[in-house]
């Protein structure tokens, strides 16, 4: 793939997940919180599998054009940040959501996802900005 196309496809996908990423961080995590207790386990596996449809693509859209560019110069910031937010997603995210499918929408775990979200985000909307300056040139 042609480096200044590539440019612009992660700065589109990085922005995108970004996006995304706030809009759970605004919306959708702390409306958690407001879901009834009866119902919850189901809805909250309902929600994680089909925001999966979302995010799967761009997570592993981010991982290979991230670890494609840094094979084509050498440059691997952009793969540094990928892997800090996958990172986190495994070792923090994920637990926390199991922990809140167990115990429901007063468990301390929402705090937590809260807490780890915040920091993808952080990392997600730093990689957008990374990107979109790379594809500016």
């Amino acid at each position: 793939m042609d480096l200044p196309w590539l440019k612009l496809a992660l700065a589109c996908v990085d922005s995108a997940m970004a996006g995304v990423a706030w809009l759970i961080l605004l919306c959708t995590y702390p409306d958690f919180a407001r879901w009834r207790a009866e119902g919850f386990a189901a809805a909250h596996e309902a929600y994680t599998r089909n925001v999966g449809w979302v995010v799967g693509p761009l997570l592993l859209a981010q991982l290979i054009g991230h670890g494609l560019g840094g094979w084509q110069t050498g440059e691997f910031f952009g793969v540094g940040l990928v892997a800090c937010t996958w990172g986190l997603t495994g070792f923090w995210s994920i637990p926390c959501h199991r922990q809140l499918q167990r115990q429901g929408p007063t468990s301390p775990a929402l705090g937590s996802l809260l807490r780890s979200h915040a920091w993808r985000t952080a990392l997600w909307s730093a990689l957008a900005g990374y990107s979109v300056w790379r594809a500016a040139g």
